[in-house]
């Protein structure tokens, strides 16, 4: 499938802090972005950056826990959602000239960073996530309301070789808008059987979810339609968040592991969809308790409302984000 080419052009020279980059976007990646909903740049963060987020994730990993997946054994060897270390340096990425006007030119929109986190899987053993958008990563927002994703591998990845990174389905073939919406009907599918006597389990929860995308006739649509790409550190791949996409397993080869980290933006208008949250808190209070408790991943979804957020708030003034003012990424005004 032929995509647009993905080297950035090179503006005049940025100086004055090491996270500075020439990197321009072309109006052959925006054309592409818009189609597809997904766009990888190459070369889009220099050795600085890469080198500060190789060090926030090995700390941050180190405080792993990987629970919070039910679908048999754990898809990652670690995987991190709720970073505690002081957001100096990321707030510092964002205000870079780069990386505001490529993020906000490529989405033709204000952003507004809600959360990072970061993924490593195991080399012959992690299977990663099967086809999936990001219903719990932007579950604190009305469906219909934009979201993306920054996902930037820390170490190669050979696509015909040893693999270990994610493969993805173009928008325009199929857009995974409609799992928002079938998310919030697993939930009410599993009431209905406990009304019924019928009682559920988290791997009933699951399950449902999982299906949504990975019955035999997605499963194969899907993987027909799937790129896959080559990523070198410092290359990363934008997508926005009705992209469906998978884990693909890290092979035999050098690589012992494979971590990646990640940043989640939405539009600066959103607003907080208290509903939805409260759907994702499901699981957590129908089989939170017991022999083997389901220990959410994170919480953030509701804890935007138990900071005194309120359903149809704007997310960029929920106070949950006390330090929301350097989230925001704003495209450049016309004099």
């Amino acid at each position: 499938m032929p995509l647009a080419h993905t080297t950035g052009e090179r503006g005049p020279v940025v100086t004055g802090h090491p996270f500075d980059s020439e990197f321009v976007i072309t109006g052959e990646q925006q054309e592409q972005f818009q189609r597809y909903g997904f766009i990888k740049l190459k070369g889009f963060l220099n050795g600085a950056v890469v080198g500060m987020l190789q060090d926030r994730v090995g700390v941050e990993l180190t405080r792993s826990t990987t629970n919070a997946f039910t679908r048999g054994a754990a898809p990652f060897s670690k995987v991190q959602y709720d970073f505690e270390a002081a957001k100096t340096d990321i707030f510092e990425l964002l205000e870079r000239p780069f990386f505001r006007q490529t993020l906000t030119g490529l989405t033709g929109r204000d952003l507004f960073l809600t959360f990072e986190l970061s993924f490593e899987v195991e080399k012959n053993a992690s299977e990663g996530l099967p086809w999936h958008v990001g219903v719990q990563s932007f579950g604190f927002q009305f469906a219909e309301e934009f979201g993306c994703t920054l996902w930037a591998p820390l170490h190669p990845i050979d696509a015909s070789g040893q693999r270990g990174g994610m493969a993805y389905v173009p928008r325009h073939v199929l857009s995974g808008q409609f799992v928002y919406s079938a998310d919030l009907a697993v939930v009410e599918v599993l009431r209905a059987r406990e009304r019924s006597g019928r009682r559920t389990s988290v791997q009933d929860y699951g399950d449902l979810r999982a299906e949504i995308l990975n019955s035999p006739v997605m499963d194969e649509l899907l993987e027909v339609h799937q790129v896959e790409d080559d990523f070198d550190p410092g290359d990363v791949l934008l997508f926005d968040k009705t992209v469906a996409h998978r884990s693909i397993m890290l092979g035999e080869g050098e690589l012992s592991r494979r971590s990646a980290y990640v940043l989640r933006f939405v539009d600066a208008a959103s607003r907080y969809d208290l509903d939805r949250a409260r759907a994702l808190e499901f699981p957590a209070e129908q089989y939170g308790k017991g022999l083997f408790p389901y220990k959410p991943v994170t919480r953030q979804h509701i804890e935007i409302a138990e900071a005194g957020a309120e359903n149809g708030d704007l997310l960029s003034e929920c106070a949950y984000f006390s330090d929301r003012d350097r989230r925001l990424l704003q495209r450049a005004r016309e004099a």
